[in-house]
Order: C-alpha cells, then structure tokens, then sequence
C-alpha cells in the first residue's frame, strides 16, 4: 500500500480483515497478538499513523471506535492534515472557511 509502512500495512489489513469477518474492528490486545507485538502503545501507534494518513478514523465515543475511510475521505484527511500543520488552524475553523467560501460562490455573495 502507497505511502504505509510495512507495519502499518499489517496493521491495516488485520483491521480490514477482522471488519469483514465480524463487522468490529479488533481490539489493541488482538491486534498486539496478531501482529506479534508486545506493547498496546506500539498497536495505539499504528493506529493513530492510519487515522493520519486518512486510512482510518476514530468514532468517537464508542468501543472500538474504528472504521475505515473511503478513497475520497482518505484524500480529505490527508488534506486537511497538511492545511493543519501549514497554517496552524484548527481543522473544524478550516472546514468552515471552506464552507463558507463555498456557498459564498454559489450564491455570489
């Protein structure tokens, strides 16, 4: 997979596999197993460089709050990860310029 990790990529593909397999994604310790890891924090991670990359993302506020992201999503993360970093905004005041920006256009105001 472009742009992943070997590591990342294994870690990828557990998730994906165990989402088609039970439609839950697998827990730190399961993964741990699978990728044959001793530590949580490495699998936390692995995670968090997919949520990065826009592979993954987090639903808040629930037990294995995991899912995978569409090619579209992965784009717009990654995106709005640059934008984040380049112009130091938070990402819900950057997705508001754009919006605003947006409907600016479409109306001509």
């Amino acid at each position: 997979m472009m742009g992943l990790t070997p590591r990342q990529a294994d870690c990828l593909r557990v998730i994906r596999e165990r989402l088609a397999q039970s439609g839950v994604p697998p827990t730190y310790d399961e993964m741990c197993l699978q990728l044959g890891m001793a530590s949580k924090s490495n699998v936390a991670r692995l995670v968090d460089a997919l949520v990065e990359r826009g592979h993954l993302r987090r639903i808040p506020n629930h037990a294995r709050g995991l899912a995978l992201t569409s090619e579209f999503g992965r784009k717009a993360e990654a995106g709005l990860a640059r934008l984040e970093e380049r112009t130091g905004a938070p990402r819900a005041e950057l997705i508001s310029r754009a919006v605003e920006a947006f409907v600016a256009r479409e109306t001509g105001t």
